[in-house]
């Protein structure tokens, strides 16, 4: 049964960046949720959607929000205070909706601080959560509407079905895993395979190391190409139950890599639910490998005078071509949905009110990797544009010389950079001091930066400190500064 959570976003319309980042931020959870095979959707509205008339507003807050989300800068304006009294009387009332307040960090505490406050404490058992900058803001609202999908699938699917959901993908990546290493490991039975999974750009990234090379042909590893938040759980699942560490020739699987174009943060590998098994377990260790920057690729046979005779394009006018092209025959191709490039993108247009997606910029939208088959992009020979990266790009295509690259940059001229990092589980050992890897991995950092021969011993890595997500690039600086 599949469940909507419908959220109704409040607050002074000034506030108009701030709806759209947050807009963009439920389009990537949903395509989380599917990818999860989490049966919930989020459904979000604010003015925008519902017109200038106070009393829909007020209807939808009370009668079909399950959610008010309330946004206050400095002070709560008039407007905002009686949907807030509103969607508070509509909770004791109903039990719904919920209410969550974010209010920007304040220096010093003002009169109108302390109504905000007063208005919180005395109408709800709410409160509110601070935030820095948008990013802050994004970032916190995650975290609460990821635990309400997570309460909502768990109150709506039975027990056995709900672990069928929340481990589906890694079910799937487990058998594909396991096939696979029926063919490729039969006398092996007695090392890790090392499980590469992720995006595009981390792959053709480390091609650039000599060591390495094409991690498809990478000495007993598998690798598959997943959208990055769909492997981030596979390494929380990883650390919990440390497959490869086991020592049984019928239970020793694989190790899984997350080969990722964005940073993670603690959130993405945990939540209420496995919490404390993973911090008694373990550890994420991190590699940032390096950076890559965003590029548009455009079919040599296409002209606009956007982009006619330009090596670089600015974030503004890529909004501009993409409100253009949304209305000719022109196809749009974009990595998958949780990817670290799609996200880059998102992050940088939603200012310029751009959402990707096909709602907004139609039906020609489609998705392409970097080993998207040329019959693919040239299709009828209709004109196309890749929102890509340097490392991302259908190779066969442009090294065909079918399109060229256009580099993208923010106001200031200056190229939209996104870092790319290796993710992957350190287990406890040693009474809590050490993490320990597969000695395949250690093989692998080697090849990698011959440095980490000085960092880790025995397949261990000394334990510093109790963060979730532990640099190892830390550790090398701390090397280069004691030699």
């Amino acid at each position: 049964m599949k469940s909507t959570i419908s959220i109704f976003v409040s607050g002074s319309k000034k506030l108009k960046e701030h709806r759209l980042r947050l807009k963009a931020l439920v389009n990537n959870l949903n395509g989380e949720n599917r990818m999860k095979g989490y049966p919930v959707t989020l459904n979000m509205f604010s003015y925008v959607n519902l017109g200038d008339n106070q009393s829909d507003y007020d209807d939808f807050i009370q009668n079909k929000s399950d959610i008010v989300i309330f946004i206050v800068e400095d002070r709560m304006g008039e407007k905002t205070k009686e949907e807030f009294l509103l969607a508070a009387e509509a909770h004791k009332k109903k039990g719904k909706p919920k209410i969550f307040v974010f209010l920007r960090e304040f220096q010093e505490r003002t009169p109108e601080i302390g109504e905000v406050e007063q208005l919180i404490s005395e109408n709800s058992d709410s409160y509110y959560v601070d935030y820095s900058n948008l990013e802050d803001l994004e970032y916190k609202v995650k975290e609460r509407l990821m635990q309400e999908v997570e309460e909502c699938v768990a109150s709506t699917v039975a027990a056995p079905k709900k672990k069928m959901y929340a481990l589906k993908v890694w079910a799937v990546i487990s058998a594909l895993a396991i096939v696979f290493m029926l063919f490729r490991l039969i006398g092996k039975s007695d090392t890790v395979t090392l499980l590469f999974i992720g995006g595009g750009s981390a792959v053709n990234c480390l091609e650039e190391y000599d060591d390495i090379g094409d991690v498809y042909q990478y000495d007993n590893s598998i690798c598959i190409a997943v959208p990055t938040k769909t492997s981030w759980p596979i390494i929380t699942s990883e650390v919990i139950h440390q497959h490869g560490l086991h020592n049984s020739r019928n239970t020793k699987l694989f190790y899984p890599v997350c080969l990722s174009a964005m940073k993670a943060e603690e959130t993405d590998f945990l939540n209420m639910s496995n919490h404390n098994q993973f911090v008694s377990k373990g550890s994420v260790l991190a590699y940032h490998l390096g950076e890559d920057y965003l590029a548009l690729y455009v079919k040599k046979s296409y002209h606009n005078p956007i982009i006619e005779g330009k090596d670089t394009i600015s974030v503004h006018d890529l909004a501009d071509f993409l409100r253009d092209v949304s209305t000719q025959h022109l196809r749009i191709f974009t990595t998958e949905v949780g990817s670290g490039t799609l996200t880059y993108y998102q992050k940088y247009l939603t200012p310029y009110d751009v959402i990707i997606s096909k709602e907004t910029l139609g039906e020609l939208v489609d998705k392409f990797t970097d080993l998207t088959p040329k019959s693919k992009i040239r299709g009828d020979e209709t004109p196309y544009i890749m929102l890509g990266s340097r490392y991302y790009v259908a190779k066969e295509v442009y090294e065909e010389g079918d399109c060229r690259s256009i580099c993208i940059v923010d106001d200031q001229g200056k190229t939209i950079e996104k870092s790319i990092y290796l993710y992957f589980a350190g287990y406890y050992a040693d009474s809590g001091t050490s993490y320990q890897i597969p000695a395949e991995m250690s093989e692998f950092l080697y090849k990698l930066n011959p440095a980490f021969r000085n960092i880790i011993k025995n397949n261990r890595i000394p334990r510093e400190n109790e963060r979730i997500i532990v640099s190892l690039n830390d550790y090398l600086q701390e090397c280069e500064g004691d030699n």
